[in-house]
């Protein structure tokens, strides 16, 4: 079901793809059991990681701007994802009208939502966004993932929607992108900003709360692990001194809330979304 959040006039939608469940220790390298024992509430009932695939739509009452695409219509055989346009079609919106995608990256998981079941681009009238560092890492071929990951680019950027910037920045107004790079060498967290609120979308900076204690586990897509790890310190340090709430589009559904300093440290704490319908 998908949920929004409200900054005064800006809203926030969480729509799920669809999920997974890892286990924690082969999922976060670096971790152990034992250290684990003191993160249960992150885990099910069996002991596994969920693990989300969720895209952000973020209305700002002038554009609609679809933060990752998930896996959509190309989602692999078998799994649970996909989910995406379906999603958006109960909510009433039709991909005609999101007037710009944003990409924290281009993970399968991210972009393989932007084309159609005809291997056409689905927003047909969006903006794609994306740094041109980002772009040619995938292209260099230097990484076993890339051949569908370029085949996505190059249909984009033909059809002339592909907008591979030199640095993060504005996207519109109340959205900008800004450089958190490690997980790949072009990611960008996105900061969305509204009636003086803000909030954070993170991309894959982080991939479960237990980062906020551990930012030296690593996941293993991190293309540069120790420039993630550093990345996903940094990230924290910030939010724990500004306050700033933050969505994850990897936590348990919805993934939504702040950074805590406590008297013993930092804690993590959910806060509530508005279920839809």
């Amino acid at each position: 079901m998908p949920w929004k959040i409200e900054l005064g006039p800006v809203v926030v939608y969480g729509i799920r793809d669809g999920g997974s469940q890892r286990d924690p220790i082969e999922y976060l390298i670096g971790s152990t059991e034992e250290a684990w024992r003191d993160h249960q509430r992150f885990l099910d009932r069996d002991g596994m990681l969920p693990n989300s695939f969720t895209c952000f739509l973020v209305d700002t009452g002038t554009h609609r701007v679809l933060v990752d695409t998930g896996f959509g219509y190309n989602a692999p055989e078998g799994a649970d994802a996909g989910a995406m346009p379906s999603v958006l079609e109960t909510m009433g919106v039709s991909p005609g009208e999101i007037d710009h995608v944003v990409f924290t990256h281009l993970h399968p998981d991210h972009i393989l939502g932007s084309l159609d079941a005809d291997q056409r681009p689905l927003f047909l009238n969006a903006t794609h966004w994306t740094l041109q560092r980002e772009v040619a890492h995938w292209r260099s071929g230097s990484d076993e993932r890339a051949v569908g990951i370029t085949r996505v680019a190059d249909i984009l950027d033909e059809s002339g929607q592909l907008h591979a910037t030199e640095e993060p920045g504005p996207v519109v107004p109340g959205i900008t992108a800004y450089a958190t790079y490690g997980h790949t060498p072009g990611h960008t967290a996105v900061r969305v900003t509204g009636n003086d609120e803000d909030l954070v979308i993170a991309g894959d900076v982080t991939f479960s709360p237990v980062h906020i204690w551990h930012p030296d586990w690593a996941f293993p897509f991190d293309v540069d692990k120790p420039a993630a790890a550093a990345t996903r310190a940094a990230f924290f340090d910030d939010l724990a001194a500004s306050g700033t709430p933050f969505l994850a589009g990897h936590y348990d559904e919805p993934g939504y809330g702040r950074v805590v300093v406590t008297a013993d440290g930092r804690d993590y704490q959910a806060l509530p979304v508005v279920p839809l319908g």
